[in-house]
């Protein structure tokens, strides 16, 4: 015997299952909790509490909507933990920084002014994948067919937008990346 248990075939039927539908695990947790960086953590929570109980799970039932009420429950608590860290953070740390009233708008203009500029200088398609990807918060699985390359290709040339961007900010802005 070793240091854990093995997963029963039952559970390991379950992970494959959410392994399958994984993506629309996280379309549905956007919808809730629209930062992707903070959607991909709560799926990965997901995965975690659907293996705790996958005892549960009926076999042959809806697995989407069973993970997805799962995914729920996760982003709420995600959600209610991040609320009480701002209030915590609010109250002790930011008047501290920033005075009652918050960052000061001068602080930020010069960084958002620079970044509607190099914006403007984006190459046309790169513009649009941008405008597609933060504007209208489209995943890249659904620009691929809209620009007709494949969701891999639109991740790279995402990338490189932003790389792109970034560098184009910061040339802007006389500082050498490291905001």
């Amino acid at each position: 015997m070793g240091d854990s248990p093995t997963p029963s075939d039952h559970t390991l039927q379950v992970q494959r299952l959410f392994v399958q539908h994984q993506q629309v695990v996280l379309y549905y947790v956007l919808t809730i909790e629209p930062n992707l960086g903070d959607a991909q953590d709560i799926v990965q929570e997901a995965f975690l509490t659907v293996s705790r109980k996958a005892a549960t799970y009926a076999l042959g039932t809806n697995f989407p909507a069973w993970a997805c009420t799962v995914a729920r429950y996760q982003a709420l608590q995600f959600q209610r933990t991040r609320a009480r860290a701002a209030a915590r953070l609010d109250d002790d740390v930011l008047e501290m920084l920033y005075g009652e009233d918050g960052p000061a708008p001068e602080m930020l203009e010069p960084r958002t002014q620079a970044l509607k500029g190099c914006l403007g200088k984006l190459a046309p398609k790169a513009a649009d994948l941008i405008r597609r990807r933060y504007h209208l918060g489209q995943m890249p699985e659904d620009i691929a067919p809209a620009v007709g390359w494949t969701p891999n290709s639109v991740r790279v040339a995402l990338t490189r937008a932003r790389h792109t961007l970034r560098a184009c900010v910061d040339r802007t802005l006389g500082t050498s990346g490291l905001s």
